[in-house]
């Protein structure tokens, strides 16, 4: 199996970070390229005074967002892998990742999930859980 291009999506939580380690050792193991990835959910503003409000709110989350990407990437480049950051805006969270995957080629998508199953899955649904199926 050649694995040359790994996907890591992130959402900022201890959870998702926690699949940085396997991507690591995926990475040194294939000598493969990591692409850290982070997608903002727009919000839906209802008034014609909220306009304002959203575009100041998305410019400072885009801003935290790329600063934690760039953040993981230098400590990914510590380690001596090539590792790329991937700032995405779309809804829903899933067709996103499965869009960039497909755009950049991607042989691999290493991420962790919340482990929900039963009603609490139906119920909160599972990016994890759609990105396989796709």
């Amino acid at each position: 199996m050649m694995i040359k291009k790994i996907l890591v999506p992130l959402d900022g939580s201890k959870l998702a970070e926690s699949a940085i380690p396997y991507a690591q050792e995926l990475a040194n193991k294939f000598d493969a390229q990591i692409t850290v990835a982070r997608v903002l959910q727009p919000m839906l503003v209802m008034s014609e005074y909220g306009v304002a409000f959203y575009n100041q709110q998305l410019e400072q989350e885009q801003a935290e967002a790329q600063m934690y990407l760039n953040t993981v990437k230098g400590e990914l480049r510590e380690f001596n892998l090539e590792a790329k950051a991937e700032l995405l805006t779309g809804q829903p969270i899933a067709d996103a990742i499965i869009d960039l995957a497909c755009e950049k080629d991607v042989d691999l998508i290493v991420m962790s999930t919340h482990g929900r199953s039963g009603i609490s899955k139906w119920v909160y649904g599972s990016i994890a859980n759609k990105v396989l199926q796709h």
